[in-house]
């Protein structure tokens, strides 16, 4: 067995350059060094999570960070228990602690009442918060690539997501200490630089099957989306950086309104009109989310919240709306109340 490089030099220059424009994509987005952080990598065993763990370790080898390895086998598959020692296996290699864990996503999705996908992801989630505890890592690395955010999107746009989140998954969430540092990568130079360095993989099988909507969209849609546009991808990755644009301002427009928001003595928060007045209904919409989601759990539709601004336009004195979670606005002549049942 060919042993894997050590160091970035190692590389042939192209394989050198790919992992240093991934470093300087993630210190981007995240505004931090990460390769000089400790860094926990979720790896399934596929191209793109094993490309991930050696590109993470040649570049915490080079910037002094830490490298830690985290495997869910979610038990849906006979080939799991190989995915598993393929992945231990490499850890041993780069000398990187792992810890795995062997999951019964189908009882657990059956148990719930949920998709097997969604109730895999809970799992995943809950392991990668576990594990991030345990290591004190300060970045849980994902391996979604450019050809992912370019499904997200189009899942998305099937879904009927609005406007800023039909751009994507975000390549740095700070909240979950997540970054995605591979999201302006191409799949297949993923591949590429596995075979350049004579490293295996696991296939997935079920990645073929079209029982998936993720699948069905991988295999059927954006093989034609792409005969269009061959650079579907980089083109919805500009997409996403002028959503993340926009947000930033949308933020500081939405963070001003609510500075001058009131609190009464129930724990509600009160808008006045002569505020309101003032926004753009585009800007109202944000504002009735933030506080809707800052209200605790529960999802408002957007049409609802279309509702709720329709309502404070026409003066719909003493209209009652309710929104999940037990969340309640009340308009009245000057203004509305947000509030818990």
């Amino acid at each position: 067995m060919k042993s894997l490089p050590d160091k970035l030099q190692d590389l042939s220059p192209k394989l050198a350059k790919l992992c240093l424009d991934i470093e300087k994509f993630g210190k981007q987005k995240s505004g931090e060094d990460f390769a000089s952080k400790s860094m926990l990598v979720g790896v399934s065993g596929g191209i793109d999570s094993t490309a991930l763990l050696i590109i993470a370790t040649l570049l915490a080898r080079k910037s002094g960070g830490r490298v830690f390895c985290a495997h869910v086998d979610h038990g849906l598959r006979d080939e799991s228990a190989g995915d598993r020692a393929f992945v231990e296996e490499l850890c041993g290699r780069l000398g990187i602690p792992c810890e795995s864990l062997k999951a019964d996503v189908a009882g657990y999705a059956a148990q719930n009442s949920m998709g097997i996908e969604e109730a895999g992801r809970i799992i995943r989630y809950d392991f990668f918060k576990q594990c991030l505890k345990k290591f004190e890592a300060d970045f849980l690395l994902l391996a979604h690539h450019l050809g992912d955010l370019s499904e997200d999107v189009v899942m998305r746009l099937i879904r009927g997501t609005g406007w800023p989140a039909l751009a994507g998954m975000d390549a740095y969430d700070p909240a979950r200490k997540l970054l995605r540092p591979l999201l302006s990568t191409k799949k297949e130079d993923l591949e590429e630089f596995l075979r350049s360095i004579d490293c295996t993989w696991r296939e997935d099988k079920t990645n073929d099957s079209d029982d998936y909507t993720r699948n069905r969209v991988r295999n059927r849609i954006l093989p034609l989306l792409h005969e269009e546009n061959p650079s579907l991808g980089t083109g919805l990755l500009r997409l996403k950086s002028q959503a993340e644009l926009d947000e930033e301002f949308w933020h500081e427009q939405v963070t001003d309104i609510l500075g001058r928001a009131e609190s009464d003595d129930n724990g509600g928060l009160f808008l006045s009109c002569a505020i309101l007045n003032k926004c753009h209904s585009a800007l109202r919409l944000r504002v009735y989310k933030k506080i809707l989601d800052d209200l605790g759990s529960g999802h408002a539709l957007f049409d609802s919240i279309m509702q709720l601004d329709q309502a404070f336009e026409d003066r719909k004195s003493g209209s009652t709306f309710q929104f999940p979670g037990n969340k309640v606005v009340k308009v009245s002549k000057t203004g509305l109340l947000f509030n818990m049942k």
